[in-house]
């Protein structure tokens, strides 16, 4: 199915942004509530520098022949360089952002623990 790829990114991305902000762990916490990964300005900072690395690193291993774009019908088809597709560029978003949301969430249950402790 054209596609597919695209929208299991795009889903699971909305699905991690929905436990964000619902459990307002990074973009939806309050401002007085900040944890130590800081504002929603730092996190959409961290999410954009850590897609640039990835995409540098797909960049560099492109070029050394290391991999290039696979066939399959899930992709849209769409490159936006030469054997890099569409669906990569959203992946190297979704995957720093993944990961922060995971770190905060293990962060606020860590602390929970903590206080639970004491």
């Amino acid at each position: 199915m054209t596609g597919a790829y695209l929208a299991a990114l795009l889903v699971s991305g909305a699905g991690v942004l929905a436990i964000d902000l619902r459990w307002r762990l990074l973009l939806g916490a309050r401002s007085e509530a900040v944890g130590p990964l800081g504002s929603g300005l730092r996190v959409v900072a961290v999410v954009v520098l850590g897609a640039l690395l990835l995409l540098a690193w797909d960049v560099v291993a492109i070029r050394a022949g290391f991999y290039g774009r696979g066939g399959g019908d899930a992709l849209l088809g769409v490159e936006v360089a030469p054997h890099l597709p569409l669906e990569e560029l959203v992946f190297v978003v979704f995957l720093p952002y993944v990961t922060l949301v995971v770190a905060a969430a293990c962060l606020r249950v860590q602390e929970r623990r903590r206080r639970r402790d004491r």
